[in-house]
């Protein structure tokens, strides 16, 4: 069947219903599944991290480019607080995987000879997939793997059609793919090399057109860097990279894992249907797009545990290499994928509902934050508290409705943001009350303040936490035991990076400002 004679609705129809009960129903109970996820999974850490992002709009974040902000600032009514619902922060996730499955299908229609059923089965495939299982939280991960593949969509369609309009959509969706994440840089490099190689395609023209847009993109995110302390630069480069040491483990795990994303059993289909050496533009792109990513990440993991997110974008797009797969075995593909998300889930959902059953009782304290944070919340004192890190920080800003929760004495590399909101130095001499959530961090707050008082409240299940009330809180001692050591760890570049901010006469970093450690 040739989808230019007809319309893809009309050919989504006669696909949906040529298909059998067992495939329809195995759709439905999938998207139930999902759904139930969508309620029932907890507000995660990072997910409130990057709601927080979402409540203002920035020219950039401490940890990562700024895209899912931005995302989560429109779903949130422009910073109105008109969308601050869960469900509808989570809407773009769910949403996202099926407009990835329908641009899959579109984009193997600039495969020669494409059956409208072989494209829409890939689709399938991939709706049904543990990875689209995944969209259920909006991060920035599901962000990427969204504008990335819309931006593969369009530059396979510049090659396909080449017009100006198409170069400027590639263009703008790629440099929004790469404000989505660094990850997509790699994709960038792989699609200009592929373009280098065959520009006679679309000309100098387009690709000039197409590369000039991409910069601007880049240029922002770099002016960010350079008048913010090259936060994310320091944080994705250099913060992330200090603790790393060979372990062949961590390489056998990250070839498992793409198997796993991939399906094994559309690796092993793939694997023994590929006989043509000479493969199609559509295909040829994919590999440019994909595979430099992968490449990065497997040399990563002689050194790091590579995150499962990590090679979501490039394993995405590796589905369309299931186009030269036959309808039989993409039926079977569906229907593997299909049961293996449904196991998968279902699975998360039990555990879930036996949270308190399966963790052990040293991380209940932890894990309350998450699952019962209404009943933290109706103890907590309103106005301005502090939590010991980013991700209890975020959480409680949600559920609480309280937007004047901080992070205290935290030293880690991750969720630094709130740097920004903090100013300890006004805060010297004053009185401070911070949540903890673990008695063994009391001792840590005494060389802080002049003296403390301790009110412990509980929960239920002898989980226990405290609402601590620091006296005279002591900045000199702050700046020298905590904020000395954040400057030097993650907002000192090095001393060959360009000082952008000099040449341009603006502030480079406002975290050395406030607290004197300039030069």
């Amino acid at each position: 069947m040739n989808t230019n004679k007809f319309s893809f609705l009309t050919a989504l129809h006669v696909f949906w219903n040529t298909r059998s009960r067992h495939e329809q129903w195995l759709l439905f109970v999938f998207m139930l599944l999902k759904l139930g996820l969508l309620f029932q999974v907890p507000l995660t850490g990072d997910e409130a991290y990057f709601i927080v992002w979402g409540q203002s709009l920035e020219l950039g974040y401490y940890d990562h480019p700024p895209m899912v902000g931005w995302v989560l600032y429109v779903l949130n009514g422009f910073g109105t607080g008109l969308g601050d619902h869960l469900l509808v922060y989570r809407s773009f996730a769910f949403m996202a995987a099926i407009v990835i499955a329908y641009l899959l299908y579109q984009a193997l229609q600039f495969y020669p000879k494409i059956d409208s059923n072989i494209a829409f089965y890939v689709a399938f495939a991939f709706l049904v997939s543990p990875i689209s299982l995944m969209f259920v939280v909006t991060a920035n991960d599901t962000v990427l793997v969204f504008f990335a593949v819309v931006a593969f969509y369009f530059y396979a369609k510049t090659f396909a059609q080449p017009t100006l309009w198409n170069a400027l959509l590639a263009g703008l969706f790629l440099g929004l793919a790469f404000l989505s994440k660094y990850f997509a840089a790699f994709m960038l490099i792989g699609l200009l090399l592929y373009a280098l190689i065959y520009v006679r395609q679309i000309g100098w023209k387009l690709l000039l057109v197409m590369s000039s847009v991409v910069l601007l993109f880049v240029a922002e995110n770099l002016y960010f860097n350079a008048t913010h302390c090259w936060n994310n630069i320091l944080f994705n480069f250099f913060s992330r990279t200090t603790e790393s040491a060979f372990s062949i483990g961590n390489v056998l795990t990250y070839s498992v894992m793409i198997v796993a994303l991939l399906s094994p059993l559309g690796v092993f289909y793939w694997l023994k249907s590929f006989k043509e050496k000479n493969l199609p533009p559509l295909l040829k792109q994919v590999l440019f797009a994909t595979l430099p990513l992968l490449s990065v990440l497997l040399l990563v993991s002689f050194t790091n545990p590579v995150g499962l997110h990590w090679p979501l974008l490039s394993v995405t797009l590796l589905y369309l290499l299931y186009v030269r797969l036959s309808p039989e075995q993409l039926r079977k593909l569906v229907l593997f994928n299909g049961y293996s998300s449904l196991v998968l889930g279902l699975v998360l959902l039990v555990a879930l509902s036996l949270v308190n059953q399966l963790i052990p009782d040293s991380q209940k304290h932890h894990v309350a934050v998450y699952t019962q944070p209404e009943k933290v919340c109706a103890q907590l004192p309103k106005g301005k508290l502090f939590t010991l890190g980013y991700s209890s920080q975020s959480v409680l800003s949600y559920h609480c409705q309280n937007d004047d929760i901080h992070v205290f004495m935290s030293t880690s590399k991750y969720g630094r943001e709130d740097d920004k909101k903090t100013n300890f130095k006004a805060m010297d001499g004053q009185t401070l009350t911070i949540f903890v959530p673990h008695e063994k961090a009391l001792k840590k707050l005494q060389p802080f303040f002049t003296s403390l008082e301790v009110q412990p409240f509980e929960i239920g299940q002898g989980i226990t936490y405290y609402v601590v009330t620091g006296k005279e809180f002591d900045y000199d001692v702050y700046r020298q035991k905590i904020l000395t050591v954040v400057n030097e760890q993650f907002y000192t570049a090095p001393e060959w990076f360009p000082k952008v901010a000099d040449w341009l006469g603006v502030e480079g970093c406002g975290f050395k400002t406030r607290y004197g450690f300039e030069p």
